[in-house]
């Protein structure tokens, strides 16, 4: 990734990662990697080490134990290097330079203002007071990294609801899901990584370059039509480098898909995306795609991307895709199923199979609802419900002495959904004693 965006930077803008005044971040550093990597690259030359240390370098973390990590490991990285520059036997310790490049800051949270419009300086904790911010004026010319992923909790019961992000979600409603089309289920859309490239897309204004590393699926998923579409409209250049891996596939397809790039981590599919915002450039929205062989190993597959070494490579075989009028990238659908009669008479006005639909009996805990059992059945509910007016009892308590109230959250005991999860702190300032309590 490193290689690509300075072939990048110099192909597009004339410069490269050793020049003054080329700015970049990762938002998302962890333990510093992408940094410690850039100042081990070769591509800053000796003479601007000191100046891209102190001046162009920045990196954001939310975790702390991450954010002193990351911290040390740069600071080793640089005064390592610093020494053989030097060709010191030992830095003194009044010379040990620490770093303004790490800050502890909650990324999504910083001001993503919207391009031509002034940036806010970003809001740092207080521990954090002597690193750099990014602020006003700052040409921020690249932005590289690892974003999390993280679509939601799988169940309510789990009490780990993702963060809300106002600013950065309304971006996402006004763009990714307007542009969406024929989709209802649009919660993918908040999924962190696919934030993390909407805040990018707008900090990073009219000139510079993105480069991330990422969940694959809004490649080819239906839900991400809308992501595709504005990815192509906002940039000139788009670089997509599938390194496969979809472990939630089987048979010869899973075999296709090669080894885990992150060895015992995700098992979605992975990809690098670069993606140019260069306003001179003679071409606008241009999609270029490659992906490394079937049934590679993790191995093999992070050889193939060493060998590579850039997406500017001559030798790598990229492909130009021309997206569809439905903003299908990949496997494009046949327009042909359009003449066809529709199934669905609910939301089509012509003709169809079925003149309407429901989800029928709906229960959304059917473990707790099914069972071979009258009597099993009737005990879940039983103890559903006491449980459930013993969280209501406890809400009302917690109310009157101004205290929180904090939910059971055992699955054995009751099975939450958002509705039901904020009603006993709601009947709490109305319930009455001769009231019938429903779970």
């Amino acid at each position: 990734m490193i290689h690509s965006v300075n072939d990048i930077l110099k192909q597009e803008f004339g410069c490269t990662l050793s020049t003054h005044g080329v700015h970049v971040l990762d938002p998302f550093t962890g333990t510093g990697i992408f940094i410690t990597r850039l100042l081990t690259s070769g591509f800053i030359a000796p003479e601007d080490l000191e100046y891209k240390y102190e001046h162009d370098l920045h990196a954001f973390e939310i975790l702390p134990l991450a954010y002193y990590i990351a911290s040390i490991n740069i600071e080793s990285v640089h005064n390592e290097i610093y020494q053989q520059q030097h060709n010191c036997q030992a830095l003194p310790v009044e010379s040990y330079k620490t770093n303004d490049i790490t800050v502890l800051t909650d990324t999504f949270s910083t001001s993503i203002s919207p391009p031509h419009t002034e940036q806010a300086e970003f809001t740092t904790q207080s521990a954090n007071t002597k690193c750099r911010k990014v602020g006003k004026g700052m040409d921020l010319r690249v932005i590289i990294g690892n974003p999390p992923y993280s679509v939601g909790q799988d169940s309510q019961n789990d009490d780990n609801q993702n963060e809300s992000y106002p600013e950065l979600d309304a971006r996402i409603a006004a763009t990714y899901v307007e542009r969406a089309a024929k989709i209802t289920n649009k919660n993918s859309l908040y999924d962190s990584y696919i934030r993390a490239f909407r805040w990018a897309s707008d900090k990073i204004e009219d000139c510079g370059v993105v480069a991330f590393v990422t969940n694959a699926g809004w490649v080819d998923s239906a839900s991400a039509n809308g992501m595709r579409r504005c990815l192509q409209e906002e940039f000139s250049s788009v670089y997509v480098f599938h390194l496969k891996g979809n472990q939630r596939t089987s048979g010869e397809q899973s075999r296709k898909e090669g080894g885990k790039i992150f060895s015992s981590g995700s098992r979605a599919p992975i990809a690098i995306t670069i993606l140019v915002k260069n306003p001179d450039s003679a071409e606008q929205g241009h999609i270029h795609f490659a992906c490394v062989d079937d049934y590679l190993s993790r191995e093999e597959k992070l050889q193939q991307l060493a060998d590579i070494g850039s997406v500017l490579n001559p030798e790598l075989k990229l492909s130009t895709i021309t997206p569809d009028k439905h903003g299908d990238w990949l496997n494009q659908r046949r327009d042909d199923f359009a003449h066809f009669i529709s199934v669905d008479g609910k939301k089509s006005a012509g003709l169809a199979v079925f003149a309407n639909y429901s989800c029928g009996l709906q229960t959304n805990r059917d473990p707790w609802s099914y069972n071979s059992s009258k009597k099993a059945i009737a005990n879940n509910f039983k103890r559903c419900i006491a449980v459930y007016n013993e969280q209501v009892g406890k809400a009302k308590e917690a109310k009157a002495k101004g205290q929180d109230f904090e939910h059971d959250n055992d699955p054995t005991k009751i099975k939450w959904d958002r509705d039901r999860k904020i009603r006993p702190v709601r009947s709490a300032a109305i319930i009455k004693q001769h009231n019938p309590c429903r779970p």
